[in-house]
């Protein structure tokens, strides 16, 4: 491959390339010294992630047929105002951990983007998922604003730059942390300021390769390991500037500093960084440098473009308020981003690992290195986040993606090939249930059994099928073996929605309810009067029993009534009686069944299994409140996921600590105060009214970049804010949108089911 010069490379850009204010370093030569032997992800709360937008052919599938081709393969995410996670190929394959600027000279020591800057991150349009970032240096001696987005046509991420210079002796670097093949470690890297197959920053694993060009010349360049003497970032730390000249750092956690061949006198630059990718160095350079010569402008343009497309076909709901309009927007465009392109359907829960910049990845060090190996992180796809997602999509009015989702499912449904379940006793086909979760090509990842998981996609079904996008037939068969497996495995499910202990659990005993009562419908539109009848009297069965399996009278919160998270959590055939003294063991401590309380019973209202002002409820209501209920000043109420959570860590040490506020069961309570006020008055404006507070507060949970997150903080100078958990999270922005599309119509937007005897459902008007 010719190696293009200054000369030739201004001609393809169409710009002139400023002539370098220092003399360019030596080329890089020989292999770094050092190894590695753990790494570490990037801050699990982002601050901004996005994909083109990409449509579906007429088969749903993402191809050379579909207007939107060739279709884009890449999906950015960010964090403290610096390129953090990128995936490649699937949506579940990190392929980088951060990318961000470091400066030197000027009077100062070495300013570090992601730590120093003063910064503001912006969509730079409504719905549009590219971001606008502002850094500056709080000494005034520069600028630096970037415009980050994918190409919409190829494999590429752009990072288009304007660095304004107020001080001379000025140095920009970058400084690149790949993580190629979703390991930080077993990298190989490449700098070169001109070898083939030409300038840039180059990283590999197998067939994952990457390869970071810029618009202009690089002045220098080096690669080592993180960490170590060979590490550009601690060299630039010593010395300000690179003494270390390394072209190969082979098998280890790699990092690349590269610096920019920018005047050092004060000025204007403007420049791109393209960040391709492919299945080898050549070919992810040759992406890059297709990005870079059709220029950043023009593709900008085409990927707002496709993005509005979009966003013109949905509904326009938040007419509340302009922010809750445009979080709404935000909203849609970061669900829809978290599908896959190679598999249609397949949504992730979020492009992040939780606490990932405190928490070392141990897994990258096992050999092989298998799919059921390596971190998944949250980059994963959940069947219950996966039907959030699409409903939340349909209330939208996208009709596509929950066919595509439903497809999906329907692929990574269990067979009776797959082997049985068993616990205790109990021995089941796996035949229509689903693991825990999946790749985005649908091998399993955690193979554990969550019973809601098996229920949800029923409801997807059902709701598809009344909304006249699919007949009965063509969602039949995932329908009727998820209801058998129900039918034949439950109530009592190994892990509750929480993950963590097993039992029966009132969130999932309505999701079963709701899911079988949706299964008889659709088996009588079929004709199958038996399973019509099995599935109904099944529901109506368990629906008469939640109270007497988990509504304790015996509790230690309030006045000592209400549903507890769980009972029998000894196995299926232990006890059911929320009055005993029997519990379990969740983080080294033994906790009592009937002293642990979930917000989680809200589904039984919600979703038509009790009624809205059952005593039950309403007491359980009391109860969750007592315990678990925090009020943000100037934010509003957030809620805690049960009684003694530990799900959370230090920020500083990775060391596990309490767990924090959840936004999405500030959503839910919305939902639950909608079909109250409905029950008590009928009136959709009081509806409106009484669940408002709780939509203000989960919008308000949202960062400055609208992203939502797992979990905020419950106190403190940083409550209301998220943690170092998964944001933006798939399962909150759908339950943001759902509620939004609960406020506009002033009814539910899932259908509650009728079940016999007093244990009606909300009303829909």
């Amino acid at each position: 491959m010719r190696i293009l010069g200054k000369t030739t490379l201004a001609a393809i850009l169409g710009t002139s390339l400023p002539l370098a204010a220092a003399a360019r370093a030596a080329a890089p030569s020989g292999a770094a010294p050092g190894s590695s032997s753990s790494g570490s992800w990037s801050h699990g709360s982002k601050d901004f992630f996005g994909a083109a937008y990409e449509s579906y052919d007429a088969d749903l599938k993402y191809s050379a047929r579909s207007d939107t081709a060739p279709i884009s393969k890449v999906w950015f995410t960010g964090a403290s105002g610096i390129l953090t996670e990128v995936y490649w190929p699937t949506n579940d394959t990190p392929q980088t951990r951060d990318s961000q600027l470091l400066v030197t000279g000027g009077g100062r020591g070495l300013f570090e983007e992601r730590r120093d800057a003063r910064r503001s991150i912006s969509w730079i349009e409504e719905g549009v998922p590219a971001f606008r970032v502002i850094s500056e240096d709080p000494g005034g001696r520069f600028r630096i604003e970037k415009t980050i987005f994918a190409d919409p046509d190829r494999d590429v991420v752009l990072q288009r730059l304007k660095i304004t210079r107020n001080a001379r002796g000025l140095r920009f670097f970058v400084l690149h942390n790949p993580g190629a093949g979703n390991t930080p470690l077993g990298d190989s890297a490449m700098a070169s300021t001109g070898d083939a197959p030409g300038a840039g920053l180059f990283a590999w694993q197998g067939p994952f390769a990457q390869a970071l060009v810029a618009s202009v010349p690089w002045r220098d360049a080096t690669a080592g390991f993180s960490g170590t003497a060979s590490d550009g970032y601690r060299d630039l730390t010593k010395h300000r500037t690179l003494t270390a000249h390394y072209r190969d750092a082979t098998d280890g956690d790699v990092v690349l500093t590269g610096e920019l061949d920018i005047p050092l006198s004060p000025g204007v630059t403007e420049l791109t960084l393209a960040l391709g990718f492919g299945r080898d160095i050549g070919e992810a350079y040759r992406a890059a440098r297709a990005s870079l010569r059709d220029g950043p402008g023009a593709l900008l343009d085409r990927y707002r473009a496709q993005w509005r497309a979009y966003q013109a076909f949905l509904r326009p709901l938040g007419s509340a308020s302009r922010g809750l309009a445009r979080l709404y927007r935000s909203s849609v465009a970061v669900l829809k981003s978290l599908e896959d392109r190679t598999h249609p359907g397949a949504f992730i829960a979020s492009p992040s690992v939780p606490w990932g910049d405190v928490r070392l990845d141990r897994a990258s060090a096992i050999s092989p290195r298998t799919s059921d190996r390596i971190t998944g992180g949250y980059h994963l796809v959940w069947p219950r986040d996966l039907v959030q997602i699409s409903l939340a999509l349909l209330a939208a009015g996208d009709a596509r993606s929950p066919l595509a989702a439903t497809r999906f499912l329907s692929g990574i449904q269990l067979s009776a090939s797959d082997g049985t379940w068993d616990f205790g006793a109990l021995h089941v086909s796996k035949e229509g249930s689903f693991y825990q979760n999946t790749w985005s090509d649908g091998a399993p990842y955690w193979k554990g059994l969550e019973l809601d998981q098996v229920a949800q996609p029923i409801d997807l079904c059902y709701h598809i099928h009344k909304e006249q996008l699919v007949a009965a037939d063509a969602c039949w068969d995932l329908v009727r073996r998820a209801a058998d497996f129900l039918v034949a495995f439950g109530p009592w499910t190994p892990l509750d929605r929480w993950e963590e202990v097993s039992g029966v659990s009132p969130s999932t005993l309505a999701f079963l309810c709701a899911a079988l009562v949706h299964a008889a419908e659709i088996a009588g539109t079929r004709g199958d009067r038996d399973r019509q009848a099995r599935y109904r009297e099944t529901a109506e069965r368990w629906a008469r029993q939640v109270d007497g399996w988990t509504f304790t009278t015996r509790g230690s919160i309030g006045k000592g009534r209400y549903y507890e998270r769980v009972d029998g959590a000894g196995g299926p055939d232990a006890p059911r009686d929320p009055n005993d003294d029997r519990g379990y063991v969740l983080r080294g401590r033994f906790w009592l069944e009937r002293d642990v309380v979930d917000c989680g019973f809200l589904r039984l209202p919600v979703l038509g299994v009790r009624p809205v002002l059952a005593a039950d409820i309403t007491d359980s209501v009391a109860a969750c409140d007592a315990a678990l209920r925090v009020e943000i000043p100037g934010l509003g109420p957030g809620f805690h996921r049960y009684v003694g959570d530990a799900y959370g860590f230090d920020p500083r040490t990775g060391a596990r600590t309490r767990g924090m506020l959840w936004p999405i069961l500030t959503g839910e309570r919305a939902e639950y105060e909608l079909a109250r006020a409905l029950e008590e008055s009928g009136s959709s404006a009081a509806a409106r009214k009484r669940m408002r507070p709780y939509l203000d507060a989960m919008a308000r949970f949202a960062n400055a970049t609208h992203m939502l997150p797992e979990q905020v903080f419950d106190s403190g100078p940083r409550a209301g804010q998220a943690t170092g958990a998964a944001a933006p999270l798939g399962w909150a922005h759908a339950e943001l949108v759902t509620v939004l599309r609960e406020h506009d119509d002033g009814r539910l937007f899932r259908l509650p089911i009728r079940v016999t005897g007093p244990h009606t459902g909300a009303r829909r008007q």
